[in-house]
């Protein structure tokens, strides 16, 4: 992620409705503000999102990502199709406080140029009804998402030692 929104939660369905729409009508263009249009675009070779989902909307949240995923694989835009393979989503059997839904997206390899940001994806392939796919999609959450950036780190593979007689 750039700037500030590195490892933040991203919540509130109110901010992120509001993000969007400001998103959709200066499209990348500035606002008067000078703010860009929001993205997930990530600067490391690997990515987690985590999504807080509401326990009642597991379903409608997987077929949304599952449309996400269709969108990606038959994509002309070739970064979006390499999106669709290095795009692996995840659930966590066991519910959070409250029954709430840990869904784990894990991006690898991550396609350092694209944007992840799902709504972008659905206004890319279906503008006309890019508000109502929004609006199903940002239902679905309970406290928003975490986004970050894995970076490896080189670890020593040793063998073990022989045990002394």
């Amino acid at each position: 992620m750039r700037g500030s929104q590195r490892g933040q939660r991203i919540g509130g369905a109110a901010v992120v409705s509001a993000a969007f729409v400001i998103g959709v009508l200066w499209g990348s263009s500035h606002g008067a503000s000078g703010e860009q249009a929001p993205v997930r675009i990530f600067d490391a070779p690997t990515g987690l999102v985590f999504n807080y989902v509401k326990p009642d909307q597991g379903p409608t949240f997987e077929s949304t990502m599952t449309s996400v995923s269709e969108i990606l694989a038959t994509s002309e835009d070739l970064d979006r199709r390499q999106q669709g393979v290095g795009w692996k989503l995840y659930r966590v059997e066991e519910p959070l406080d409250n029954g709430v839904l840990l869904y784990i997206s894990v991006l690898s390899p991550v396609v350092l140029s694209a944007d992840y940001w799902v709504p972008e994806i659905f206004n890319e392939a279906f503008p006309t009804e890019v508000q109502e796919l929004y609006d199903t999609y940002v239902e679905t959450f309970a406290d928003g998402q975490i986004l970050m950036n894995l970076h490896p780190v080189a670890l020593v593979e040793t063998l073990p030692s022989e045990e002394a007689p």
